[in-house]
Protein backbone atom coordinates (compact mmCIF):
# COMPACT_ATOMS: atom_id res chain seq x y z
CA UNK A 1 0.00 0.00 0.00
CA UNK A 2 1.45 3.84 -1.13
CA UNK A 3 1.98 5.85 1.71
CA UNK A 4 0.62 9.62 0.66
CA UNK A 5 3.78 11.61 0.40
CA UNK A 6 3.26 14.98 2.31
CA UNK A 7 4.15 17.99 0.34
CA UNK A 8 3.61 21.88 1.96
CA UNK A 9 4.57 24.93 0.08
CA UNK A 10 5.38 27.93 1.92
CA UNK A 11 5.41 31.18 0.16
CA UNK A 12 4.73 32.96 3.56
CA UNK A 13 7.18 35.20 5.88
CA UNK A 14 7.19 33.58 9.58
CA UNK A 15 9.93 35.72 10.17
CA UNK A 16 8.27 37.66 12.86
CA UNK A 17 7.49 34.60 14.94
CA UNK A 18 11.37 34.76 15.94
CA UNK A 19 11.91 37.78 15.19
CA UNK A 20 14.73 39.59 17.78
CA UNK A 21 13.61 42.96 19.58
CA UNK A 22 14.91 45.75 17.78
CA UNK A 23 16.48 47.91 20.56
CA UNK A 24 16.63 50.86 18.36
CA UNK A 25 13.75 53.48 19.20
CA UNK A 26 11.19 53.23 16.76
CA UNK A 27 9.31 56.69 15.11
CA UNK A 28 6.52 56.75 17.97
CA UNK A 29 9.13 56.92 20.74
CA UNK A 30 11.49 59.05 19.21
CA UNK A 31 8.18 60.97 18.37
CA UNK A 32 7.68 61.26 22.20
CA UNK A 33 10.95 62.03 23.51
CA UNK A 34 11.25 65.27 21.21
CA UNK A 35 7.34 66.30 22.60
CA UNK A 36 8.88 65.42 25.96
CA UNK A 37 11.92 67.79 25.49
CA UNK A 38 9.98 70.37 24.12
CA UNK A 39 7.15 70.44 26.81
CA UNK A 40 9.92 70.48 29.80
CA UNK A 41 11.93 73.16 27.48
CA UNK A 42 8.15 75.19 27.36
CA UNK A 43 7.81 74.63 31.33
CA UNK A 44 10.78 76.26 32.25
CA UNK A 45 10.61 79.06 29.72
CA UNK A 46 6.79 79.77 30.51
CA UNK A 47 6.14 83.38 31.74
CA UNK A 48 5.73 82.71 35.70
CA UNK A 49 2.43 85.05 35.53
CA UNK A 50 0.88 83.75 32.58
CA UNK A 51 1.93 80.10 32.63
CA UNK A 52 0.50 76.87 30.43
CA UNK A 53 -2.87 75.85 30.55
CA UNK A 54 -3.40 72.45 32.31
CA UNK A 55 -6.13 70.83 30.27
CA UNK A 56 -3.90 71.88 26.90
CA UNK A 57 -1.08 70.29 27.83
CA UNK A 58 -2.61 67.25 29.69
CA UNK A 59 -4.36 66.87 26.27
CA UNK A 60 -0.86 66.91 24.14
CA UNK A 61 0.37 64.25 26.63
CA UNK A 62 -2.77 61.58 25.98
CA UNK A 63 -2.43 62.03 22.15
CA UNK A 64 1.33 61.18 21.94
CA UNK A 65 1.03 58.13 24.23
CA UNK A 66 -2.08 57.00 21.88
CA UNK A 67 0.39 57.10 19.16
CA UNK A 68 3.23 54.74 21.01
CA UNK A 69 0.46 52.82 22.25
CA UNK A 70 -1.05 52.21 18.84
CA UNK A 71 2.33 51.34 17.02
CA UNK A 72 2.80 48.96 20.14
CA UNK A 73 -0.47 47.10 19.52
CA UNK A 74 0.27 46.79 15.37
CA UNK A 75 3.61 45.33 16.32
CA UNK A 76 1.75 42.51 18.75
CA UNK A 77 -0.89 42.09 15.72
CA UNK A 78 1.33 41.26 13.53
CA UNK A 79 3.76 38.58 16.00
CA UNK A 80 0.00 37.02 16.51
CA UNK A 81 -1.35 36.21 13.22
CA UNK A 82 1.96 34.80 12.33
CA UNK A 83 2.10 32.84 14.72
CA UNK A 84 -1.96 32.14 14.03
CA UNK A 85 -0.50 31.27 10.48
CA UNK A 86 2.13 28.91 11.47
CA UNK A 87 -0.57 26.75 13.76
CA UNK A 88 -3.29 27.02 11.30
CA UNK A 89 -0.14 25.35 8.45
CA UNK A 90 0.24 22.45 10.85
CA UNK A 91 -3.73 21.68 11.07
CA UNK A 92 -4.24 21.76 7.15
CA UNK A 93 -1.10 19.54 6.52
CA UNK A 94 -2.80 16.32 8.94
CA UNK A 95 -5.60 16.78 6.46
CA UNK A 96 -3.42 15.44 3.89
CA UNK A 97 -4.51 11.79 2.55
CA UNK A 98 -7.64 12.52 4.08
CA UNK A 99 -10.92 13.34 2.08
CA UNK A 100 -12.45 17.02 2.24
CA UNK A 101 -16.31 18.24 1.88
CA UNK A 102 -15.74 21.39 -0.13
CA UNK A 103 -17.68 23.43 -2.77
CA UNK A 104 -17.28 21.53 -6.24
CA UNK A 105 -18.75 18.89 -8.68
CA UNK A 106 -16.40 15.89 -8.90
CA UNK A 107 -17.32 12.72 -7.26
CA UNK A 108 -15.11 9.56 -7.70
CA UNK A 109 -16.77 5.97 -8.33
CA UNK A 110 -14.65 2.88 -6.86
CA UNK A 111 -17.02 0.43 -9.10
CA UNK A 112 -18.97 -0.73 -6.08
CA UNK A 113 -19.49 1.30 -2.91
CA UNK A 114 -22.29 4.21 -3.39
CA UNK A 115 -20.78 7.89 -3.13
CA UNK A 116 -22.43 11.21 -1.39
CA UNK A 117 -22.59 14.98 -1.87
CA UNK A 118 -24.51 17.80 -0.98
CA UNK A 119 -26.56 20.21 -2.38
CA UNK A 120 -26.80 24.00 -0.76
CA UNK A 121 -30.29 24.83 -1.01
CA UNK A 122 -31.64 28.73 -0.36
CA UNK A 123 -34.78 29.03 1.08
CA UNK A 124 -37.70 28.63 -0.35
CA UNK A 125 -36.63 26.39 -3.17
CA UNK A 126 -38.82 23.31 -4.62
CA UNK A 127 -38.53 20.97 -7.61
CA UNK A 128 -35.01 19.68 -6.61
CA UNK A 129 -32.91 17.51 -9.83
CA UNK A 130 -29.92 16.27 -9.15
CA UNK A 131 -27.63 15.36 -12.74
CA UNK A 132 -24.87 12.65 -12.78
CA UNK A 133 -22.58 12.67 -15.56
CA UNK A 134 -19.77 11.25 -16.78
CA UNK A 135 -16.06 12.60 -17.53
CA UNK A 136 -17.16 13.10 -20.97
CA UNK A 137 -20.28 15.29 -20.13
CA UNK A 138 -23.33 12.20 -20.87
CA UNK A 139 -26.41 11.77 -18.36
CA UNK A 140 -25.98 8.52 -17.03
CA UNK A 141 -28.54 9.47 -13.70
CA UNK A 142 -31.01 11.63 -12.90
CA UNK A 143 -32.04 12.05 -9.11
CA UNK A 144 -35.55 14.11 -7.66
CA UNK A 145 -34.33 15.10 -4.11
CA UNK A 146 -37.67 15.26 -1.44
CA UNK A 147 -38.72 18.86 -0.56
CA UNK A 148 -36.94 20.44 2.47
CA UNK A 149 -36.56 23.98 3.83
CA UNK A 150 -32.59 25.35 2.88
CA UNK A 151 -29.42 23.92 4.05
CA UNK A 152 -27.23 21.34 2.87
CA UNK A 153 -29.05 18.11 1.05
CA UNK A 154 -27.90 14.75 1.01
CA UNK A 155 -27.34 13.24 -2.19
CA UNK A 156 -26.34 9.54 -1.92
CA UNK A 157 -25.53 8.15 -5.57
CA UNK A 158 -25.50 4.27 -5.62
CA UNK A 159 -23.81 3.85 -9.20
CA UNK A 160 -26.68 2.19 -10.75
CA UNK A 161 -27.77 2.50 -14.29
CA UNK A 162 -30.67 0.45 -16.21
CA UNK A 163 -31.28 -2.34 -15.73
CA UNK A 164 -29.40 -2.71 -12.33
CA UNK A 165 -25.59 -2.38 -14.07
CA UNK A 166 -23.06 -0.36 -12.08
CA UNK A 167 -21.17 2.37 -13.78
CA UNK A 168 -17.63 2.01 -14.44
CA UNK A 169 -15.12 3.18 -11.94
CA UNK A 170 -13.91 6.74 -12.44
CA UNK A 171 -14.68 10.11 -12.06
CA UNK A 172 -18.64 11.75 -12.43
CA UNK A 173 -19.92 14.97 -11.81
CA UNK A 174 -23.03 16.33 -10.71
CA UNK A 175 -24.98 19.73 -10.99
CA UNK A 176 -28.29 20.47 -9.56
CA UNK A 177 -31.21 22.48 -10.27
CA UNK A 178 -34.62 24.01 -8.28
CA UNK A 179 -37.18 26.40 -8.84
CA UNK A 180 -37.46 29.33 -6.86
CA UNK A 181 -40.18 32.22 -7.41
CA UNK A 182 -40.84 29.94 -10.11
CA UNK A 183 -37.85 30.03 -12.20
CA UNK A 184 -35.37 27.21 -12.72
CA UNK A 185 -31.74 28.22 -10.75
CA UNK A 186 -27.83 26.33 -10.29
CA UNK A 187 -27.71 25.17 -7.05
CA UNK A 188 -24.14 24.81 -5.50
CA UNK A 189 -23.32 21.66 -4.78
CA UNK A 190 -20.11 20.14 -2.14
CA UNK A 191 -18.29 16.58 -3.34
CA UNK A 192 -16.08 14.90 -1.29
CA UNK A 193 -12.50 15.22 -2.45
CA UNK A 194 -8.83 13.50 -0.70
CA UNK A 195 -6.46 16.46 0.23
CA UNK A 196 -2.89 15.69 -1.86
CA UNK A 197 -1.16 18.33 -0.46
CA UNK A 198 -1.44 22.04 1.24
CA UNK A 199 0.20 25.73 0.48
CA UNK A 200 0.93 27.98 2.89
CA UNK A 201 -0.20 31.33 0.79
CA UNK A 202 0.32 35.06 1.42
CA UNK A 203 -3.29 34.75 1.14
CA UNK A 204 -3.87 31.92 4.17
CA UNK A 205 -3.46 28.30 4.16
CA UNK A 206 -4.78 26.57 1.08
CA UNK A 207 -5.58 22.78 0.32
CA UNK A 208 -4.83 21.39 -3.17
CA UNK A 209 -7.27 18.58 -3.89
CA UNK A 210 -6.68 15.02 -5.78
CA UNK A 211 -8.92 16.65 -8.39
CA UNK A 212 -6.20 19.60 -9.02
CA UNK A 213 -8.52 21.96 -7.98
CA UNK A 214 -7.49 24.20 -4.73
CA UNK A 215 -9.29 25.20 -2.08
CA UNK A 216 -9.05 27.77 1.24
CA UNK A 217 -8.45 25.84 4.31
CA UNK A 218 -11.57 28.03 5.38
CA UNK A 219 -13.44 26.98 2.79
CA UNK A 220 -13.52 22.84 4.10
CA UNK A 221 -16.83 22.33 5.55
CA UNK A 222 -16.26 18.27 6.79
CA UNK A 223 -13.24 15.79 7.05
CA UNK A 224 -13.59 11.87 7.49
Amino acid sequence: MMVPRTTINSTTDYSAINKKVDSKASAADQQQDRFLKLLVKQLQSQDPMNPMDNAATTSQMAQISSVTGIEKLNATMQSMMASFASAQSFQAAALIGKEVLTQGNQMKFDGTKPIDARVDLPAGVSNIKVTITDKNGAVVDKLTLPQQSGGAAGVVWDGKLEGDRLAAAGDYFISATGLKDGKEIALNTLTWQTASSVELAKTGVNIMLGSQKTVAFSDVKQIR
